[in-house]
């Protein structure tokens, strides 16, 4: 396994960024939701039990490969796809998950993507690194709340969270 890939599925991930602690009252258990960058699968697992169906989606085939070993649903879909253009129809999807992930893409086309594939009023949850985190990404490519909130310039906010304390969370809705 990558290095990479080990390093997102440590366990010690756990201490700071823990998906189960916040993950089950974000979702309704009867959506269907995208996990956009999902690597090696850190929360396909929880996203899997909270929702009605998964899509994963990754460029990284080795990714999707660990990632597929997380996951216990058959139903779950695993997409190796640019996050830009996915093969999933438009209107289709009540949630879009970003774990941080949405920095190291293409941001206009992620976000149009996005806005295509989801439904009216559907909805975005964005975890990511804190600019002021001491370890994480290079802090050049690091995303803030407000660089979110003027990217995802047609939602909402509904509501912000911490997943931890080296990471922010944001869940925003489609205006509708």
């Amino acid at each position: 396994m990558d290095h990479h890939f080990r390093r997102l599925l440590d366990p010690e991930r756990k201490k700071f960024e823990d998906p189960e602690k916040f993950v089950p009252s974000l979702l309704h258990g009867n959506e269907v939701v995208v996990d956009m960058g999902c690597g090696p699968g850190y929360y396909c697992p929880v996203l899997e039990e909270h929702s009605l169906k998964l899509y994963c989606i990754d460029l990284s085939k080795e990714a999707l490969d660990i990632a597929k070993t997380r996951v216990k649903k058959s139903s779950t879909v695993f997409l190796n796809e640019p996050s830009e253009h996915t093969s999933l129809p438009s209107s289709s999807v009540d949630v879009v998950v970003f774990s941080s992930s949405f920095h190291d893409m293409d941001r206009e086309g992620a976000y149009k993507e996005v806005m295509r594939i989801l439904k009216p009023c559907g909805r975005v949850i964005i975890v990511d690194w804190r600019k002021d985190a001491p370890f994480g990404p290079p802090v050049h490519i690091r995303m803030s709340r407000e660089d979110y909130l003027a990217t995802f310039k047609d939602f909402q906010v509904v509501t912000e969270f911490s997943p931890g304390h080296y990471h922010f969370g944001l869940v925003l809705q489609r205006k509708c």
